[in-house]
């Protein structure tokens, strides 16, 4: 059984703010992140609400609508603290938002479980990295309420301006790096076995 999503409040308005801003391929990414990244990190500290709202934003600074001259994961995080803080979150947890945003392109795993959640989901659903932690009835059900669509081929494009943009931002330097532009194409995730659950 999939996880559920947070039904406060404040998570339908960051769901509601990534439908109006990303295009169907980027919003279906955010729920995928919040949802493989809750199957992999499933410590029950884990501030779901946070976490939720974490994955919802945390591509917005790719978007015409809050993109700029920041850095996309800079942008993504400022909205972020932005928003909590005119529905009056407390400054610890607008810092776990923003810290999980800023750090979801790391390399080296995170501990901090929101972190992880959205580092770990991100992952799963760009490159493929660690779906074997996912139970393969769990990915199908997930791939299936929110569809892949045109996801590779369109944030690779995405990916890749940001990084020209940004040479010294995440992106530019995770293609330095491990090459990302390579993965998209690739991951496991889209093939068709992945797609269709067991039972």
């Amino acid at each position: 059984m999939i996880p559920s999503i947070p039904s406060s409040l404040t998570a339908q308005a960051a769901a509601d703010l990534a439908a109006e801003a990303a295009p169907a391929y980027l919003l279906n990414h955010s729920y995928r992140t919040y949802l493989f990244g809750r199957c992999i990190a499933a410590q029950p500290e884990v501030d779901e609400e946070a976490a939720f709202v974490a994955a919802m934003i945390h591509d917005l600074g790719l978007t015409d609508a809050y993109g700029g001259e920041s850095e996309f994961a800079r942008a993504g995080a400022d909205l972020a603290c932005r928003f909590l803080d005119a529905r009056g979150w407390d400054l610890d947890r607008i810092h776990l938002v923003e810290q999980a945003i800023l750090r979801h392109t790391n390399l080296v795993a995170e501990e901090v479980p929101v972190y992880r959640l959205v580092q770990a989901g991100a992952a799963v659903d760009v490159a493929g990295l660690g779906h074997e932690e996912l139970a393969p009835d769990d990915l199908a059900r997930i791939l299936q309420a929110y569809p892949r669509l045109d996801f590779a081929s369109s944030m690779r494009s995405r990916f890749l301006r940001e990084a020209h943009q940004h040479p010294e931002g995440a992106f530019a330097y995770l293609e330095r790096v491990v090459t990302v532009s390579d993965w998209f194409g690739t991951n496991p995730i889209d093939g068709p076995a992945a797609q269709r659950p067991r039972q």
